[in-house]
């Protein structure tokens, strides 16, 4: 089998979704509501440091997903907004955290 044929076959399928499917702004507000808070606002805020008494808690700059996490995570929320009940394959685990994976399964 050329892989490259099957490649450029599978990519021209009706069934082949790369640009998304129109619910950025839907899935967008989700993702922030489940991948961003308000503590971790308030560290970044203060130089990234807070400190409560004798506790210190310091957050890495980069704490985060990269640009290329974020779109694969968005594109798998997105996804399962256009085909709410449909089965859904990720051939792979899109990020290595178990618990976003975990929340993808969901």
């Amino acid at each position: 089998m050329d892989t490259k044929a099957f490649k450029r076959s599978l990519q021209k399928s009706d069934n082949y979704h790369r640009k998304g499917f129109g619910h950025e702004a839907e899935v967008t507000s989700q993702l922030e509501s489940e991948y961003q808070s308000s503590l971790i606002e308030e560290i970044r805020a203060k130089n990234y440091r807070l400190q409560k008494g004798d506790v210190t808690i310091r957050l890495a700059e980069a704490f985060g997903f990269c640009w290329g996490v974020e779109r694969a995570v968005a594109m798998a929320y997105e996804t399962r907004t256009h085909f709410p009940n449909e089965q859904i394959w990720i051939t792979n685990e899109i990020i290595h955290n178990p618990s976003v994976n975990q929340r993808l399964r969901e």
